[in-house]
C-alpha cells in the first residue's frame, strides 16, 4: 500500500473557489455479467434537509467488496461524465487517467479496510492533477459545510449532500435533528468565527509604505471569504492613504484562493476610474449528476450548444471544445468603480505558482484587461468558474469534489492549462526581507525607470 495522501486543510479549503458573482463506465478487471454490473445512478442522491432530518442516525459498519467497487464505480460514473479536463491533464502531466479504470478497479478489489479505501480512493483522485479534485477530509468537513451553510441560497445542493445521514455517520456528525442551526455547526467543530472578529485586524493584510508619496505595497495571503468583511476597511483605509502614489504594489504571491468577491468588491473597483469590460467563457460537459447544482446556480441560463462557440473567434480554444462538451456559456463580465479612490498610478500585481483558484481570477483578469502589470512566475490556474461539485459515496458516506467547468481566458485559452504568465517573469521568492524580495526589486526598477 502506497504512503497515505493527505488532503491538506490549507490546500483544499482555500481553494474552494466561491466564485459567487460568477452566474455565469465499465468496470476495470475481467468483464462482468449483468448480474454483477454496478446499476449506480449517475444521478446526485441529493437528499432534502427535510428528508434527512426524518432519517435516523446511519450506523458505520465495515465495506464489502462489493460496497467498495460500487463506490469506485459511482465515482467514476460522475467523474467520467462531468469533468472538463481530462485532455489537458494527458497535454501538461501525460496522464490518461481514462484509460487506467481497470488498474484502479482492480487496486480497490483488493484493499481491506475503510481506512485503505479511502486512501486508494484518493490516490486515483490525485492522479487527475487538479487543486479542485479530491476527497474531503474529516478535518475539513466543518469548515465547508459551515460556509456552505452560511452562503445560503444557492447552495442548497451543497449542503444536502454534506448532510446526508451516511456522511453524517462518516464524517463523525451529529443527526441532523440533534443540529439545531448552522451556528451550532460551527460551535461544535471549534469553528466560531467571533473568535477572530474580536480582533482589529485578521492579520491577512500586509501594508508597507516602500517609499513616502511614491510606492505603496498591499499584501494579501487569501481570499478567503470569512475575512473580506474584517480586511475590507482596512484595505479601503490604506488605498485612500496612498491614492495619490505613483506605483501600488498588490502582491498575492502563495494566495490560494477563497472568494473572488474579495478582489472584485474591496479591491478592483475601488481603484479604477472608469468600467472594465472582460469576457470568459464556460464550458460543460452536460452530465445528468451537475443539473441540479447548475440550476440552483442559475447556470443553466443562457446556455448555448457548443457548436455556436465557433462564432466566438476564439483563437486559442483547446482541441477537445468541440468534441466532449455539450454547451458553453458567455459571461460578459463588467467591473465598475465603486467608491474609487482616484488612484491614477501604475499597478502591478506579484503572482507565482501557488496562486489558484479565486486569486487566479485576479491574475487572469488583471493580464486579460491591462488592470496592472502581471510581475513573478505562471500561476497555479483553475481560477475561472464556480464552486467545484461535491459528491457523496453512495455506500461509504466519503465526500469527495470535482471541478464543473472549463474556464476559457478572452483569447479561448483554457485557464486551468495555460494559466496566467506574467507580463514579467523574475523570482518569485518569498522568502528574504521584502525589499531584498527579486520581484520588489524589479518593481522598484520598473518604478525608477518609468520616473526618469
Amino acid at each position: 500500500m502506497r504512503p497515505t495522501i493527505v488532503s491538506l486543510v490549507v490546500v483544499s479549503a482555500v481553494a474552494l473557489l466561491l466564485l459567487v458573482s460568477c452566474n455565469s463506465g465499465d468496470l476495470p478487471g475481467k468483464k462482468q455479467s449483468e448480474s454483477e454490473q454496478v446499476q449506480a445512478s449517475p444521478v446526485a442522491p441529493v437528499v432534502s434537509s427535510k428528508v434527512a432530518e426524518e432519517q435516523s442516525e446511519v450506523a458505520l459498519t465495515p465495506l464489502t467488496v462489493e460496497q467498495r467497487l460500487e463506490d469506485f464505480d459511482y465515482m467514476w460514473n460522475i467523474i467520467e461524465e462531468n469533468y472538463p479536463f481530462f485532455e489537458v491533464n494527458k497535454r501538461l502531466n501525460g496522464e490518461d487517467w481514462l484509460a487506467n479504470k481497470e488498474e484502479y478497479r482492480n487496486k480497490i478489489a483488493a484493499v481491506k479496510t475503510d481506512d485503505e479505501f479511502l486512501e486508494e480512493m484518493t490516490f486515483v483522485l490525485s492522479r487527475l492533477n487538479n487543486g479542485h479534485t479530491a476527497f474531503i477530509s474529516k478535518e475539513e468537513y466543518p469548515w465547508y459545510l459551515y460556509i456552505y451553510t452560511r452562503l445560503g441560497y444557492g447552495f442548497e445542493p451543497w449542503v444536502n449532500v454534506f448532510k446526508q445521514p451516511n456522511v453524517l455517520a462518516r464524517y463523525n456528525q451529529k443527526p441532523l435533528n440533534e443540529q439545531t442551526s448552522s451556528d451550532e455547526i460551527n460551535k461544535n467543530n471549534n469553528m466560531v468565527e467571533e473568535e477572530g472578529e474580536r480582533k482589529e485586524t485578521s492579520g491577512n493584510v500586509e501594508k508597507v509604505i516602500i517609499e513616502p508619496d511614491q510606492i505603496a505595497y498591499l499584501g494579501m495571503r487569501s481570499f478567503g471569504g470569512h475575512l473580506m468583511e474584517m480586511d475590507s476597511a482596512e484595505i479601503r483605509d490604506f488605498l485612500k492613504q496612498v491614492k495619490d502614489f505613483k506605483t501600488l504594489i498588490l502582491d498575492i504571491r502563495g494566495n490560494g484562493g477563497g472568494s473572488s468577491d474579495y478582489w472584485r468588491i474591496h479591491i478592483v473597483p475601488q481603484l479604477i476610474n472608469k468600467p472594465i469590460t472582460y469576457n470568459t467563457y464556460y464550458l460543460y460537459r452536460g452530465g445528468d449528476y451537475a443539473e441540479a447544482f447548475m440550476q440552483a446556480r442559475q447556470l443553466t441560463e443562457g446556455l448555448q450548444p457548443i457548436a455556436n462557440i465557433k462564432d466566438e473567434q476564439l483563437p486559442e480554444m483547446p482541441p477537445e471544445a468541440n468534441k466532449i462538451f455539450k454547451n458553453y456559456n458567455k459571461k460578459v463580465d463588467i467591473v465598475t468603480p465603486y467608491q474609487s479612490v482616484g488612484f491614477k498610478g501604475k499597478i502591478y500585481l506579484l503572482v507565482d505558482r501557488s496562486v489558484y483558484s479565486s486569486s487566479e481570477g485576479l491574475a487572469a483578469f488583471a493580464k486579460g484587461t491591462g488592470f496592472a502589470t502581471v510581475v513573478g512566475e505562471k500561476t497555479g490556474g483553475d481560477g475561472l468558474g464556480t464552486d467545484p461539485l461535491v459528491v457523496a459515496l453512495s455506500n461509504s458516506g466519503y465526500l469527495f469534489r470535482f471541478s464543473l467547468q472549463m474556464g476559457l481566458n478572452s483569447d479561448g485559452s483554457c485557464n486551468e492549462e495555460v494559466k496566467t504568465v506574467p507580463d514579467i517573469e523574475v523570482d518569485p521568492d518569498k522568502s528574504k526581507p521584502l525589499l531584498d524580495q527579486p520581484a520588489i526589486m524589479k518593481v522598484l526598477e520598473l518604478a525608477s525607470s518609468k520616473g526618469k
